[in-house]
C-alpha cells in the first residue's frame, strides 16, 4: 500500500503538474499554452504505485536544484520505488532538465521493490515536447526499449536475488533529436532591389528555430552586424529588405538559432553597391554635410535640384550656397524626413524639416561612421543618403 510520505510525493507532483502557477512547466488552461512534460509511473497493482514527472526548461540545469526540483520520499515499507536521478545523483519525484541540444540526455532511473515479482512502468502523460524530439525508455537488463511516444505501457520482472534487475543502473530515458525533422535551410538568396538589399530564404521544419537574424558585414566578411530579428512562423519562407546598404560591396548571411540555442549560418552573398551599381551613392549627390567628420554639431544641406531628381556635383557647402539653400527653402513646400543610422540599420536619431537646411548635436553618439538619410515626406522618395564620422 502507498504509505503517508509517498501520498505527499504523489500529491506534490500532482500539484506542480496541474497548476500554472507552481511550476515552469505547467499547462496554462486558459490560453492553451504548454511547457514540456512526461510522467511515468511504476504500477505493482491497483493498489501499490509510484509517480514521477520529468519537466524541461531551457533555464534549468541536469544538477539537482531545490528551487524548482522535488527530492524523492521513499515510502516506508512501500513494495515499489520510482524516482529519477539527477546528474549529481539525487533521487528526484520532479526532475526538471533543459532539452538537449545536439548531444542525447540521458535520465536514469531509479527502480526499488520489496520483493521479487512482475511490475509495469507507464507514460501516463506526454505533453508539449516538440516533435523534433525522440523519447525512449532503455530496459539495460533485458536490451530492450520503449519509444514513449507511441507505446504507453513497459512490463517487467524484478529479482530480488539479482541486482541488475532493480536500482539505478537498470532503466533510463534518452531523449534525443532526430535529424530528419531537425530546422533545414533550404537557400538563401540576396538580391539588389532598386536602393536596398532584398534578402530572403526558405527552410523546412522551422517551428523549431527560435529565430533567424539578417546580418552584414562591410569588411569582407570580417565582422558581421546584426541588422534585425525574425521569430520563426512556420510558413517556410522569410525575407529581409536593407533599405539603407552601405556604399561599396555588402556581405548578407541569415543566422539561426534553434530553440535550445543551437547556431548555425546560411551561405554569404555580396552585393555591390558602389557609385556605378545604382545604390546609394546615385542620390549622395543631393545632400552635403558639414563639419564632417565632426564630434558636435552637424550640419546638413539638401540640393535645390533633389526635387527634379538631379544630382550636381557635391561640393564643400559654403556660407554662399547655404544661403542659396535657404532662398529656395522660401519658396518651397517640400519637406523632408531625416534619419541618422548606423552600420548596422538601426536609427539613431530621427527629424523633419520644412526647409532645406538641417542641424542636430551628435555629440552622444560613439565614434565611428553614421549614414543621414533623406526622404521626400509627399512621396517617400529618397532624396539623398550619405555618410559622416562621428570623432
Amino acid at each position: 500500500m502507498i504509505m503517508l510520505s509517498r501520498i505527499l510525493s504523489i500529491l506534490l507532483v500532482a500539484l506542480i503538474c496541474s497548476s500554472t502557477q507552481a511550476s515552469p512547466f505547467a499547462v496554462n488552461r486558459d490560453n492553451s499554452t504548454a511547457y514540456p512534460l512526461l510522467r511515468l509511473k511504476m504500477v505493482k497493482d491497483a493498489y501499490d504505485y509510484d509517480d514521477i514527472a520529468i519537466g524541461f526548461n531551457a533555464s534549468a540545469s541536469t544538477i539537482y536544484n531545490n528551487q524548482i526540483d522535488s527530492k524523492y520520499m521513499e515510502g516506508i515499507n512501500a513494495a515499489e520505488g520510482l524516482s529519477s536521478l539527477s546528474s549529481d545523483n539525487v533521487q528526484l519525484s520532479v526532475n526538471i532538465v533543459p532539452l538537449p541540444n545536439q548531444n542525447s540526455l540521458v535520465i536514469r532511473l531509479d527502480i526499488e521493490a520489496a520483493n521479487s515479482g512482475a511490475f509495469t512502468l507507464e507514460r501516463t502523460e506526454l505533453d508539449s515536447i516538440p516533435a523534433v524530439y525522440d523519447i525512449w525508455l532503455v530496459d539495460k537488463f533485458a536490451k530492450d526499449s520503449l519509444d514513449l511516444r507511441t507505446g504507453t505501457s513497459y512490463a517487467f520482472n524484478v529479482d530480488k536475488s539479482n541486482d541488475a534487475t532493480f536500482g539505478s543502473n537498470r532503466f533510463q530515458v534518452v531523449i534525443r533529436q532526430n535529424p530528419g525533422l531537425g530546422m533545414h535551410l533550404l537557400s538563401f538568396e540576396a538580391i539588389k532591389n532598386a536602393a536596398a538589399a532584398e534578402l530572403t530564404w526558405k527552410t523546412e521544419n522551422e517551428q523549431n528555430a527560435t529565430t533567424f537574424a539578417a546580418e552584414r558585414s562591410i569588411d569582407d566578411g570580417a565582422t558581421f552586424y546584426m541588422l534585425d530579428t525574425l521569430v520563426s512562423n512556420g510558413t517556410g519562407t522569410y525575407s529581409y529588405m536593407d533599405k539603407t546598404p552601405i556604399n561599396g560591396t555588402d556581405l548578407y548571411r541569415v543566422k539561426i538559432t534553434d530553440m535550445n540555442g543551437t547556431v548555425s549560418y546560411s551561405n554569404a552573398v555580396s552585393l555591390d553597391f558602389g557609385s556605378t551599381a545604382g545604390g546609394a551613392n546615385t542620390s549622395a549627390n543631393n545632400i552635403s554635410i558639414y563639419p564632417n567628420p565632426s564630434n558636435g554639431i552637424i550640419n546638413l544641406a539638401i540640393s535645390k535640384n533633389s526635387d527634379n531628381n538631379s544630382a550636381n556635383s557635391p561640393k564643400q557647402a559654403t556660407a554662399s550656397t547655404t544661403q542659396s539653400f535657404v532662398a529656395v527653402a522660401a519658396t518651397s513646400s517640400t519637406a523632408y524626413d531625416i534619419k541618422i543610422i548606423n552600420i548596422n540599420g538601426r536609427v539613431l536619431q530621427e527629424g523633419s524639416s520644412a526647409t532645406s537646411n538641417w542641424q542636430s548635436n551628435v555629440s552622444t553618439l560613439l565614434p565611428g561612421t553614421y549614414i543621414i538619410q533623406v526622404l521626400n515626406t509627399s512621396d517617400k522618395k529618397l532624396v539623398g543618403k550619405s555618410t559622416f564620422v562621428k570623432l
